[in-house]
């Protein structure tokens, strides 16, 4: 009868209704007022769901747009709905239909479009259902066409929206499981065991992003990386890897050559606080880069605090300041802890080469630190390789970011797969 006619009127509500469908059409749902019709049955009124809210969605009934060359007409548009641990997941099922290639689904999801259509030879053999996913001990796969398929999921489906023609008993509410799986390699396809409870079908889905060109609606926002996304690299992406990594060397040369020039670390002195004489002389011989005095104490559990004088060959004062070594340490294993540092330093410029003079003494200390050794030490033309460092990070950073880009999508196409790999 649907191959017959061009436009009905609603028999619940009077609304009128094209058809679009084909010959296999067996119910419309009629958009004003949510009336299940029966095709086959001069569209008796099967039931209503009224108060349906449509989803958003550029696609529309009646739209044509090829696909593959193909021209296809938007016959039906479900809502499906899933729950999952308090999270919620929606996405929309645009029914199309061709005279001379019969049926596809065209699937809006998070701003990716999907194109479905069904496999008539059994990928394995066997239907995959969702109880046979859970008692298996390795990840499920099966092999169809040449390639391998991965499991990737199992999604427990409502419908929630339901309008326009189907090639079977639609409605609101209806439940359904589908089990998909695709190749752990590069993105293709996917192969979902749908099961409604009445039917079975076995389909294949892959990434259509022509979808708004070919309908003639305006492009969708994408949200996230779809598990059968294509990895395409950004645009000068090889530039940028080249580029990261030169400047990650060279930060790393940089860093290496400043230390490389440091001057030798001299002994001032190696023995108890107490013992620390009045006042260390030391020469420095060039004012073209820092000196630096550095005490390390190794304490335990304690701290002791310094007073410090330092004084150039003209005797003009250039530092008076104090210093604190402090060590503190606890627990065992993963819990173990520990706070401070045995070691401190003070950095200057020298102003003048010849004999500098640095006053050092104890000023107080707590928990025996006035009784451990201090190692004092001076080097000459001190140079920080610590903004190279940083550079070298900063670089090195932007390197690996920029290189993993081809894993960090795979990762993300595969973050959504429920199979735990602790159930290998």
């Amino acid at each position: 009868m649907t191959g017959a006619v061009s436009a009905i009127n609603c028999t619940n509500c009077g609304a009128g209704l094209e058809v679009l469908g084909g010959g296999r059409v067996t119910t419309q749902v009629c958009g004003y007022c949510g009336a299940r019709l029966d095709a086959n049955d001069a569209y008796r009124v099967l039931s209503v769901h009224a108060g349906m809210v449509r989803p958003e969605t550029p696609f529309a009934l009646g739209m044509t747009g090829e696909v593959d060359g193909v021209p296809f007409t938007i016959i039906g548009i479900l809502e499906l709905l899933e729950r999952w641990e308090g999270e919620e997941w929606r996405w929309i099922d645009h029914m199309l239909y061709s005279p001379t290639h019969g049926y596809a689904w065209l699937t809006l999801e998070d701003g990716h479009t999907l194109l479905t259509r069904k496999v008539r030879d059994v990928p394995g053999g066997v239907f995959l259902t969702a109880t046979a996913v859970e008692r298996a001990d390795a990840r499920p796969t099966v092999g169809w066409r040449g390639s391998t398929y991965t499991y990737y999921a199992t999604s427990n489906w409502q419908v929630d929206f339901v309008e326009g023609e189907f090639t079977w008993r639609a409605a609101r509410g209806q439940r359904g499981t589908t089990v998909s799986l695709m190749p752990k390699g590069v993105a293709s396809d996917m192969l979902g065991y749908s099961d409604n409870g009445t039917e079975r079908e076995i389909e294949v889905t892959r990434y259509f992003p022509e979808a708004a060109q070919a309908f003639g609606v305006d492009g969708t926002v994408k949200q996230g990386v779809h598990p059968l996304q294509p990895y395409k690299a950004a645009d000068g992406k090889g530039f940028y890897v080249t580029w990261f990594g030169a400047l990650t060397a060279a930060s790393v040369a940089l860093a290496l050559a400043v230390l490389a020039t440091n001057g030798e670390q001299r002994p001032l002195f190696n023995g108890a606080p107490t013992d620390l004489p009045e006042v260390f002389a030391f020469d420095v011989a060039s004012t073209a880069r820092p000196v630096r005095v550095q005490m390390q104490q190794l304490l335990h559990q304690a701290w002791a605090e310094y007073d410090i004088t330092l004084t150039d060959p003209r005797g003009t004062l250039l530092a008076e300041t104090g210093r604190g070594i402090s060590y503190y340490y606890g627990g065992s294993g993963d819990d173990a802890w520990s706070e401070g540092s045995r070691y401190s330093d003070l950095t200057f410029q020298p102003t003048t080469p010849g004999p500098y003079r640095l006053e050092l003494s104890l000023a107080e200390a707590g928990a025996g630190g006035g009784g451990a050794d201090i190692r004092v030490t001076v080097q000459e033309g001190r140079g920080s390789p610590f903004w190279a460092w940083i550079a070298t990070g900063l670089f090195g950073l932007a390197f690996l970011w920029t290189l993993s880009s081809g894993w960090r999508h795979r990762a993300a196409r595969w973050k959504d797969s429920d199979w735990s790999e602790e159930d290998d």
